[in-house]
């Protein structure tokens, strides 16, 4: 079979319950990749408390540009009363 090209996909699972759906749709993508001849290339990154918790800010540029550098971006939820 033929591989589709290398695409980068950025997973940012964020807080709450985003990182437990954002786990599961990983092991979706990955099983693609390991079945069907797909070649997601998987980063991650922090964001939301999750991110502001580790580095002061809901999102850091380096997580930015990484998105904007990306074909796909998988945003888990983020947001709670611990961070209004």
């Amino acid at each position: 079979m033929i591989k589709v090209k290398n695409r980068k996909i950025l997973l940012l699972p964020g807080d709450g319950i985003g990182p437990e759906v954002v786990r599961e749709v990983k092991k979706i993508i990955e099983w693609f990749n390991e079945n069907k001849s797909l070649d997601f290339a998987l980063e991650e990154g922090l964001v939301g408390g999750a991110s502001y918790e580790k580095h002061g800010s809901p999102i850091t540029d380096e997580v930015f540009y990484k998105a904007l550098e990306s074909e796909a971006v998988i945003l888990g939820a983020v947001g709670g009363p611990k961070w209004d």
